[in-house]
């Protein structure tokens, strides 16, 4: 009779399920150095936290950490607005073939179309079709879609635009008051809020909590149900009482 094989897994005996470099990385309790921490952080990266700690390194490191937990609670219900505030734009254009590959030179979608887009924010869609097509993947309007920043999205509600928000875009956001300078002025913001976020910047001495009413304020105008899941995961209120 033939034994069967032996299987290593994940968790069993024997196995801690942890790779040889993990192992080697086990965390040490002790404090690096403040020297040291200058040079991994950046000393004017730094400093800005050293400033708000009156120049305890431990506080300061304590204030750093702080910021980058609240920063990826921020990118949590960031990126929960931005996929719903998409999905609302487009929406409220003709489906048309979900499953075809869109072409900036076949104005058949409205991401594609020059009588309703401006060329940069069409030059923005073809980098998409291009940065897909680069990967392998077929271009479909969910994946363009998808591929957008939130820039793009933002741009929608500049002055350049009024037209399309007159006839198209208000209709993405039936709570709100209906004026496109009311979108643009909550968008603005939130897109300027989350690149500091996304470049790993300081925000501890934000209006955080006000950041947090914006973002639920621009989720209420597209849909109060969606706003209030957003607010049930949020754990931005966490977060801000736990600040050192």
């Amino acid at each position: 009779m033939t034994k069967p094989r032996a299987h290593a897994c994940r968790g069993a005996p024997g196995h801690s399920g942890m790779s040889l470099a993990a192992k080697k990385l086990q965390p040490n309790r002790d404090r690096p150095p403040s020297s040291q921490l200058t040079v991994w952080i950046g000393e004017p990266r730094f400093q800005r936290y050293l400033d708000a700690r009156d120049g305890e390194p431990e506080a300061a490191l304590a204030l750093y950490l702080w910021n980058a937990k609240v920063s990826a609670s921020f990118l949590e219900i960031l990126g929960h607005l931005e996929v719903l505030l998409r999905n609302a734009i487009d929406s409220q254009f003709p489906r048309g073939d979900s499953r075809g590959a869109l072409s900036i030179v076949q104005p058949d979608v409205w991401l594609c179309d020059p009588t309703i887009l401006t060329p940069e924010s069409r030059e923005k869609v073809n980098e998409a079709i291009t940065r897909l097509q680069s990967e392998g993947k077929r271009p479909t309007r969910a994946r363009v879609v998808a591929s957008m920043s939130f820039g793009f999205w933002q741009a929608l509600f500049s002055g350049v635009y009024e037209e399309l928000w007159r006839t198209t875009l208000f209709r993405a956001f039936p709570r709100g008051g209906g004026k496109r300078r009311e979108i643009a002025n909550l968008a603005g913001p939130i897109l300027h809020f989350r690149n500091r976020i996304a470049h790993h910047e300081a925000i501890f001495f934000s209006d955080l909590s006000g950041r947090h009413d914006q973002i639920l304020q621009l989720a209420t105008a597209i849909d109060p149900e969606a706003a209030q899941f957003i607010a049930s995961v949020s754990r931005i209120e966490e977060r801000l009482r736990e600040m050192p």
